[in-house]
C-alpha cells in the first residue's frame, strides 16, 4: 500500500500545469462499487487507490476521475486479492496480507454487542411488572351492581374490590373471584382486612352454583362490625337462610369451606392451625360448582375493598373425618318416656330424640334466635320436622345457665309448636298450655347455648322429646332504615 500511495501522490495532471485542470479542481467524486453496486465516495488523494466498500468489505480499485457527464457515476475496479501463506510478507508493490473479511466483521459484532451490553447493565433501570390475575382465576359481577368490581393479586396478596346490595333473600349482587371446582374440595382464604363501607359489607370464601343472582349457595365471611357468619341457598329462586353468626370477630381471620357431595362444612379461625366449625348445611348443587372470593359493599353504587392471602383451592380433596356415631334409636312409647309429671323425669345425657305425631324423631340442629328454640331435622331450609318453643323476644344472655319447668297446670306458658308431615303434606300443631316441659340450659360460650329437654304434649299420639342439643346462636340483622321523605314545596 505504500508504494502505491507514494506514486499516487507523484502524479500530475497529464495536460499540463500551464493549464487548470478540470479533474484537479474536483475535490470529492462518487463511484460504484463493482461487487455490490452501493456508492462509495473518493477525493482526489484516493484517485487509483484501493478502497474497501464500508457495505460489503469488499476491496475497490477507485477510478482516476469521476465522470466528465455528471449524469453517470463511474464503476470501480474488483480487486482479486493475493492469498497469503504462514511466513509471507508484503510485496515489494506494497501488496499487503490478507485479514479475513469475516473474523472482521465477527470481532467488530462482538465488540458493538459488549459494547451494548456494558451500557444497558450501567444505565437501564429494571423493568416493573404490574400485578397480573394468578392463572385459572376469574372474575365477574354477579347480579345488579352499581359500580364495576375489580381484581388484582400482587405479592400472594388478592385484592377485591365489589360494590352490590347484599348476599342475601332471594337474589344476590357483590364482585366475585373464582374458579371451577368439579367434585369434592377445601376453599381457605385469610381475610386480611376489609373495608367499612357498611356494618353488614361482606367479604369470605364461597361455593355457587352459577353465576346467576338467584343461584343456590354456601358462604363464610366476615364484616366490619357485625361479625362473622355461614349463611346458604339451598336452592335457585330460594330465599338464603343463616347457619351460624358469631358477632364478635372480624377480620384478620381465617375461613374454610369444605364441600363433600352435597355436604358444605364451614371453619373459622384466628391463627390458620386451630379451625372452629361454624356449621354444617345440605345444598343440592351439580357436579362442577364456582369456588372463590366474594365482596358486597351492602351500599349498591360504592365499592368495598377487602384483601385476602394464603388462598388455596384442594380439588377432589377427601376430608377425613370420624365416623358417623350410631344413630339413637327414639325412645319407645311408654308411661316410663311419655309422662306429664315433671317429679318423676330423667333426662338422658344422649341426643336428643323422641316421637312427633308417631313418627320416629332425632334432633340434627338446634338454634335458638329471635327468643324462639328451634330442635328439628335437617340442617338448612324450611322447617318441615322438628319442635320450636317461643319464650317472647328473650335475649340468649337472658336464658343463660337458666332452668325452666312447664306443668300442666300453668296458667300461662311458652307456645311449642310441633311439625311433622304426612301423606297430606306439612302438618303443624300448637301447644299454648296442658303439656309438660323441663328444660336445663347452660351457660352462653362462643355463641352457642347448650341445654338438656324434656318435653311431652297432650295429644293422642301421646309426642315427647327428650335428650341434649347445643343450639348456636344468632342475632337477626337490623333492618336498614327507609330514607326519610324528600321535603318538596
Amino acid at each position: 500500500m505504500a508504494g502505491l500511495a507514494n506514486r499516487i501522490k507523484n502524479l500530475r495532471c497529464q495536460r499540463g500545469a500551464d493549464m487548470k485542470c478540470f479533474w484537479c479542481s474536483m475535490n470529492e467524486f462518487k463511484f460504484a462499487c463493482p461487487w455490490c453496486r452501493q456508492h462509495m465516495m473518493c477525493d482526489m488523494s484516493q484517485r487509483g487507490t484501493v478502497m474497501q466498500c464500508p457495505t460489503c468489505f469488499q476491496k475497490v480499485g477507485a477510478p482516476m476521475a469521476p465522470s466528465p457527464d455528471a449524469k453517470y457515476i463511474l464503476t470501480g475496479t474488483k480487486i482479486q486479492e493475493k492469498k497469503l501463506t504462514v511466513g509471507d510478507d508484503a510485496d515489494s508493490d506494497g501488496a499487503e496480507k490478507k485479514f479475513p473479511t469475516a473474523i472482521l466483521i465477527g470481532v467488530i459484532a462482538l465488540a458493538l454487542m459488549a459494547a451494548g451490553a456494558g451500557y444497558f447493565f450501567l444505565h437501564a433501570k429494571k423493568a416493573v411488572q404490574p400485578p397480573v390475575a394468578a392463572a385459572g382465576w376469574q372474575k365477574s359481577d354477579i347480579g345488579k351492581v352499581g359500580a364495576a368490581g375489580s381484581f388484582r393479586l400482587a405479592n400472594g396478596v388478592f385484592t377485591v374490590s365489589g360494590a352490590g346490595e347484599d348476599i342475601w333473600n332471594q337474589a344476590d349482587s357483590f364482585h366475585f373471584v373464582f374458579q371451577a371446582l368439579t367434585g369434592d374440595g377445601t376453599l381457605t382464604a385469610h381475610l386480611l382486612n376489609i373495608k367499612n363501607t357498611d356494618t353488614w359489607a361482606k367479604a369470605g370464601v364461597m361455593f355457587r352454583e352459577s353465576l346467576e343472582a338467584n343461584s343456590a349457595y354456601a358462604v363464610a365471611f366476615a364484616t366490619p362490625a357485625s361479625g362473622i357468619a355461614f349463611q346458604q341457598r339451598d336452592h335457585s329462586d330460594g330465599k338464603a337462610a343463616e347457619v351460624l353468626h358469631v358477632p364478635n370477630l372480624a377480620a384478620p381471620c381465617w375461613l374454610r369451606l369444605v364441600r363433600q357431595g352435597n355436604s358444605v362444612t364451614a371453619s373459622s379461625s384466628l391463627d390458620g392451625t386451630s379451625w372452629t366449625k361454624m356449621g354444617s348445611a345440605t345444598i343440592p348443587m351439580g357436579s362442577q360448582v364456582y369456588a372463590g372470593l366474594v365482596t358486597c359493599s351492602h351500599k349498591n353504587e360504592t365499592l368495598c375493598q377487602a384483601q385476602f392471602d394464603n388462598v388455596t383451592l384442594h380439588k377432589d380433596v377427601k376430608v377425613v373425618t370420624n365416623p358417623a356415631p350410631t344413630p339413637i334409636p327414639a325412645p319407645p312409647v311408654s308411661d316410663t318416656n311419655w309422662t306429664l309429671n315433671l317429679a318423676d323425669v330423667v333426662i338422658p345425657n344422649t341426643p336428643a330424640a323422641g316421637r312427633i305425631h308417631g313418627q320416629d324423631f332425632k334432633v340434627e340442629r338446634a338454634s335458638f334466635q329471635s327468643g324462639t328454640l328451634n330442635l328439628r331435622v335437617g340442617t338448612s331450609g324450611p322447617v318441615e320436622f322438628g319442635v320450636l318453643i317461643t319464650f317472647g323476644n328473650a335475649q340468649p344472655e337472658a336464658m343463660s345457665r337458666k332452668t325452666i319447668d312447664i306443668s300442666t297446670d300453668a296458667e300461662k306458658a311458652a307456645p311449642v309448636q310441633l311439625r311433622w308431615k304426612d301423606d297430606a303434606g306439612a302438618q303443624r300443631k300448637q301447644f299454648n298450655t296442658g303439656y309438660a316441659l323441663r328444660l336445663e340450659i347452660g351457660a352462653l360460650v362462643n355463641n352457642h347455648l347448650p341445654g338438656k329437654i324434656y318435653l311431652c304434649t297432650p295429644d293422642p299420639e301421646k309426642s315427647y322429646l327428650m335428650g341434649t342439643f347445643n343450639a348456636s346462636v344468632s342475632k337477626p340483622k337490623p333492618k336498614t332504615p327507609a330514607p326519610a321523605p324528600v321535603k318538596t314545596n
